[in-house]
């Protein structure tokens, strides 16, 4: 399949304006085999069923009907004392070798990507910034604002790639947006993440790949990068935001159009491999 770029997306990249965000489906979408057993990333709805089975529910169906997915992990923290339980499994399914994650497409894509030196995400796995360093770029992580400073330092010398985890990281327990409350703080927002956003969206652009208009979790995000685009309608870059979106009907185009977010079509039985296709178009 041959992906139609936008015309104004490859503008935004070669003039380093794009900022690129990660979903949850780039890691989804990656495997690889250990012990003769092919493994993944786990789904946020793996997520929300584990935390059920920790709390004995073998049929997380039933607990859905109580409550939603984020009501679910907010009863989780209450019962367990914290994430911590949670957290811990999370961890151990999220250890891919480094040569897998080296071959992966997309993050091998991201990796060509030589004119983006600001990449974001709401995931919580490392997958990232190791699939940059294994090939050799220079990698700073922020998850919270003490990372700032480092970051400033390090731009000092080179230019590093920055890696924004904008709903925390697991090697920071502390900064993971995972609960009910946790979501209605950010929706708020008032936290230094959602004020380093709005910093860098000024004069860039955004290609949202991993996403999904169902994910109700980061349904914010394109708000608010709509709420900051349309604050600037005369700008000279045209289209500010896009999304490579799986198979989109009328349904997904009208809805994202709505927020202002240029939709990139993919395939959804290959999209690892288009989205891949067209992060390396991007450089063409």
């Amino acid at each position: 399949m041959s992906i139609d770029l936008p015309p104004d997306l490859r503008d935004h990249y070669l003039a380093g304006r794009l900022i690129v965000f990660v979903g949850a489906g780039v890691s989804a979408s990656f495997s690889w085999t250990e012990g003769g057993v092919e493994k993944r990333a786990p789904t946020w709805s793996a997520v929300v069923d584990e935390a059920a089975r920790q709390l004995d529910f073998e049929d997380p169906g039933l607990l859905r009907v109580r409550g939603t997915d984020l009501q679910i992990l907010e009863y989780f923290g209450l019962v367990k004392g914290g994430m911590d339980p949670l957290v811990n499994r999370i961890l151990e399914q999220l250890r891919p070798p480094d040569d897998a994650l080296r071959s992966s497409p997309v993050h091998s894509a991201l990796a060509g990507l030589d004119k983006c030196h600001l990449v974001y995400t709401t995931n919580y796995d490392a997958f990232i910034e190791r699939a940059l360093e294994l090939h050799g770029k220079h990698v700073v992580v922020l998850s919270r604002e003490h990372d700032f400073p480092e970051a400033i330092k390090a731009g000092l010398h080179t230019r590093p790639i920055e890696v924004v985890k904008f709903h925390g990281d697991l090697n920071e327990r502390g900064t993971m947006v995972l609960t009910e409350s946790h979501y209605q703080e950010r929706l708020e927002l008032r936290h230094e993440m959602d004020f380093r956003l709005r910093s860098d969206l000024l004069g860039r652009a955004v290609l949202f790949v991993g996403y999904s208009f169902r994910d109700p979790n980061v349904s914010y995000i394109f708000n608010f990068v709509n709420r900051i685009f349309n604050t600037l309608p005369d700008s000279q870059y045209g289209r500010r935001a896009f999304i490579a979106s799986p198979d989109p009907s009328s349904f997904e185009r009208r809805l994202f159009r709505s927020r202002n977010i240029d939709v990139i079509p993919i395939r959804a039985e290959a999209e690892s491999e288009d989205t891949a296709a067209l992060l390396h178009r991007l450089t063409l």
